[in-house]
């Protein structure tokens, strides 16, 4: 029993080789068919949730900082929440990068290589080669903007993965079950308290989602139910913001008890 959360630095590739995975392991899989179930859940446009996971706020897009990211905290609240079902290949949500911490979930980056990742991106947009080389490199830069941007972290950097496998060195059916004998490794399966960071983890996002609706710069924990969220105000707000964070994160199902602590906002203790 375990996670296997897959990215690749090409979408196309990433999408093959996860499905793929989930198909020789039978596991169920986890991808963006659940975007129009989040929409539904949290009453979004599908679309901003699609734009979230795809684009960084600016002057040009009409979706603003704190609506990306409240977006962004709809998605991963209910990717973790569904990957507590365990026997999951997860891809397309961005979970490798906010998934930590969580010895159970296996994340894989499938590097496509100048080969078949090439040829694969040519044939899929119907350009040269060269082109498509172009496309990929920019292709890594964005995305390495949007994940610091949006998680801080950065998906490029390959130590933040457990296994990197290169198209160029395997080939994909290679890569299938290189990945699904790596996941029967010990490491991988759930142990007691693995699955107790995990359920913290979702917690804490479903709180942070909550929150992040009405209100910008709070940072949210877990810990059995326990529930510690970080914010800003100014000495005139503090206690009602306070209270206003206790009756939301308290409505959330699983919270037992709410923390806050509030640091001076010194631009509108200014103002």
């Amino acid at each position: 029993m375990s996670i296997i959360i897959i990215s690749s630095d090409v979408r196309e590739i990433e999408e093959m080789i996860a499905g793929k995975v989930a198909e020789e392991k039978g596991y169920g899989r986890l991808d963006r068919r659940i975007i129009n179930d989040v929409a539904a859940r949290h009453q979004v446009e599908p679309g901003r949730l699609i734009e979230a996971l795809e684009t960084t706020p600016s002057l040009f897009r009409k979706l603003s900082s704190r609506q990306w990211r409240y977006y962004l905290s709809c998605i991963e609240a209910d990717v973790l929440e569904r990957l507590l079902a365990d026997n999951l290949v997860c891809w397309g949500l961005a979970a490798h990068l906010y998934v930590t911490d969580i010895s159970h979930a296996m994340k894989i980056r499938v590097l496509a290589g100048k080969s078949s990742g090439l040829a694969k991106i040519a044939e899929e947009r119907g350009i040269s080669l060269q082109r498509a080389e172009t496309y990929r490199d920019d292709e890594m830069a964005r995305r390495k903007k949007w994940s610091l941007a949006a998680f801080n972290q950065d998906e490029t950097d390959l130590s933040r993965y457990d296994l990197v496998i290169s198209l160029d060195q395997i080939d994909p059916v290679e890569t299938v079950r290189t990945i699904t004998g790596a996941s029967e490794y010990r490491k991988f399966q759930v142990m007691t308290y693995s699955m107790k960071c995990l359920t913290d983890l979702a917690l804490a996002a479903k709180v942070h989602a909550v929150l992040l609706k009405s209100m910008a710069d709070v940072k949210v924990q877990a810990r059995d139910g326990s529930v510690v969220v970080s914010t800003r105000a100014s000495t005139r707000q503090k206690r009602k913001k306070t209270e206003t964070i206790k009756a939301l994160a308290g409505q959330v199902d699983g919270v037992g008890y709410v923390e806050v602590h509030v640091k001076k906002n010194f631009l509108k203790e200014t103002a």
